[in-house]
């Protein structure tokens, strides 16, 4: 046998050994984040813990604020009183609309009113517990609680085991668990992303950590597909393998699923966009001329002064932001109902047809409409699947195949994909995922597609482990056996034994 093919051989086993417990848990913790997600408090699961909006004895803003450019606000209670929330870039400054002042950080006795009220709104019953103000845990290790820290970590005395967390700086609740989502999430996500909170608060080296793991696992799979197939070919007695139990199988399962493995390795790796690979681009430049002119803290004082004592009907928050050059507001329910408000907080007519037809030209000026129009359902790019997305939107697709999504009710931006961000749905939502369109996506199908395969390449990973953890072992047995015997080919037939 040539020497590169020794090479090749004795590289599959030794990097086996090192990282087939690796690719394993991913495969195992797979079938898991089919059916549970990681943990995560969106808009509209914010909004069922809020209290309804009450505006007597409101609005004022104060004169400390200076000229804030705003990219939009939010009207809500905090522990009874209304507030007005200012977002400007990643930075938020919460207002008192009754007391007329800026807000500072959030102590102890305010996170447990906070608390109080949201277990309330969301129907939690049972004793409620202050664990403490934490820097990050399990459930809060994204990036994109750090405007938030330090959390204010709550459990409740209930059936579901139900924690959740308020932010120090803004009085959110932030984040939502419950004893089922993290038990799951510990044989799921947490395997899968390697995200154990030592690992992940570095993001950095996370980030490194997993690419180059997987970008070795590619190599592994390389190889043994390489092998898998160079070593089936027609034997004595119709044999097609020289192999024998645990090697039999973890060679016919290379075959059949060994480019399944690479695939959803691949699809994996960009997944982490690895070295800026397939980010797309920014579409800050569109959603400005969508917006038409800039929220400035004139138009936030008018409209304070002008609903003060105004009734509303079952609306737990009201969003305002700039779209088309005017003021628009939203006001949502904790059900999730939307519903387009005028200036004075009274029911407002549906956006005007003429908007979204004038939008496709307002946003991108230069580049010719190569259709647009409603969509009453997902498309290729813009759907439902783990997360839900709001229907319908007003699709827009560009000569250069670039596509934006404006949301029916707002106006606003909702989505938007370049070249780039075509690729990664392809690669990743669709090879990763299985959701290659609206037909494979629909259950049960897409489960009876996805469990075959991925039981396949599981059954291929944990047989080679296997067969690396007894070679461990009979290594530590016979210490003084060397490491290094011959591959298969090159055994005596006595020695071409595999239990």
């Amino acid at each position: 046998m040539p020497l590169m093919i020794r090479f090749l051989f004795l590289a599959h086993r030794y990097v086996g050994i090192a990282l087939g417990l690796v690719v394993s848990l991913w495969c195992l913790s797979g079938f898991v984040m089919m059916y549970v997600q990681y943990p995560r408090l969106d808009a509209g699961e914010q909004a069922a813990g809020l209290a309804r909006l009450d505006l007597d004895d409101c609005c004022r803003m104060p004169n400390v604020l200076g000229n804030l450019a705003l990219d939009r606000f939010r009207l809500e209670m905090l522990t009874g009183r209304p507030v007005m929330r200012l977002f400007h870039g990643r930075a938020q400054t919460v207002v008192d609309l009754q007391a007329g002042e800026v807000l500072g950080d959030v102590d102890a006795a305010q996170a447990r009113a906070i608390a109080a009220s949201a277990a309330q709104a969301y129907g939690l019953e049972g004793a409620l517990t202050l664990e403490g103000a934490i820097e990050r845990d399990q459930w809060t290790v994204y990036g994109s609680y750090h405007p938030h820290r330090p959390l204010y970590h709550f459990t409740v005395d209930d059936p579901p085991g139900t924690e959740f967390y308020i932010s120090s700086t803004t009085g959110e609740v932030v984040q939502m668990t419950t004893a089922n989502v993290r038990f799951w999430n510990w044989m799921g996500s947490v395997v899968h992303w390697l995200y154990p909170t030592v690992l992940r608060q570095h993001t950095a080296v996370w980030v490194q950590a997993v690419i180059w793991l997987t970008i070795v696992s590619l190599f592994l799979t390389v190889v043994g597909i390489y092998i898998a197939i160079r070593q089936f070919r027609f034997r004595r007695k119709g044999r097609k393998s020289p192999y024998r139990g645990w090697a039999l199988w973890h060679h016919y399962a290379g075959l059949l699923f060994g480019l399944f493995t690479l695939t959803w390795l691949v699809s994996g790796l960009f997944s982490m966009n690895p070295w800026g690979a397939l980010e797309g681009r920014s579409f800050a430049l569109e959603d400005q001329r969508l917006r038409g002119g800039e929220l400035d803290l004139d138009r936030t004082r008018t409209l304070a002064r002008s609903i003060s004592g105004r009734v509303m009907s079952g609306a737990v928050r009201i969003d305002g932001a700039m779209v088309g050059g005017e003021l628009t507001l939203v006001a949502t329910t904790a059900e999730g109902g939307r519903t387009r408000l005028a200036s004075d907080l009274r029911t407002a007519d549906a956006l005007p047809e003429r908007f979204f037809a004038a939008a496709p030209a307002s946003m991108r000026p230069d580049v010719p409409v190569r259709q647009s129009g409603w969509l009453p359902e997902g498309d290729a790019y813009y759907f439902s699947h783990h997360a839900k997305r709001r229907f319908p939107v007003y699709r827009i697709e560009y000569e250069d195949g670039e596509r934006l999504y404006l949301d029916s009710v707002s106006g606003e931006l909702a989505f938007a994909v370049d070249s780039e961000r075509q690729w990664m749905r392809w690669v990743f939502h669709a090879l990763h995922r299985g959701d290659f369109s609206t037909l494979f996506r629909s259950r049960p199908l897409w489960d009876l597609m996805m469990w075959p395969l991925l039981l396949g390449v599981t059954v291929g990973s944990l047989t080679g482990t296997w067969i690396g953890i007894r070679r461990v072992v009979r290594w530590a047995a016979k210490p003084r056996r060397n490491p290094f015997n011959a591959v298969p080919e090159l055994r005596s037939k006595e020695q071409r034994i595999e239990a």
